[in-house]
């Protein structure tokens, strides 16, 4: 019989939980009108995982962990909204940029097509004239195997 290991999840939002309320516990202690978010953050104001990961004690590879189980998730979120941060998982200025993003995207797309159908073209083209190439050193070939004449330019 094959046991897998136990989840560190358990584990993991033990420690969350208590740091979170410690966070917290600084954040309340602040000044009402000169609070500075508590929780670790990115320069566009979103909570910074790895922060908080490292903060934790935990490895770097134990990061995911915020972004796949949503109890880790929420607990962070439900904090970094109390202190005014973007939580996890959210982009800044994303509808500005995902419609940039797309744009971009078609225009990509558009130009690959017209460069494949470009293309294809070409090698039509190519093989096209392979083809007549060998026709005519076939011709050739047979012109002067039997020695006929060939006339080139226009007879006055």
């Amino acid at each position: 019989m094959i046991v897998g290991r136990p989840s560190i999840i358990p584990e993991l939002k033990a420690k969350l939980e208590a740091w979170l309320d410690a966070r917290m516990a600084q954040w309340e202690a602040q000044p009402a009108s000169h609070r500075a978010p508590t929780l670790p953050m990115t320069d566009d104001g979103k909570v910074n995982v790895r922060a908080v990961t490292l903060a934790l004690g935990l490895r770097i590879s134990q990061e995911q962990h915020f972004y796949k189980h949503p109890e880790l998730t929420k607990a962070v979120n439900a904090v970094a909204e109390a202190q005014g941060l973007k939580p996890i998982g959210s982009r800044a200025g994303s509808e500005a940029e995902d419609k940039a993003m797309t744009a971009r995207i078609n225009r990509i797309r558009g130009d690959r097509n017209d460069l494949a159908r470009t293309l294809a073209e070409r090698e039509a083209l190519i093989e096209r004239q392979r083809r007549e190439i060998e026709a005519l050193r076939e011709q050739l070939g047979l012109l002067e195997e039997t020695g006929m004449l060939l006339r080139t330019r226009n007879v006055i």
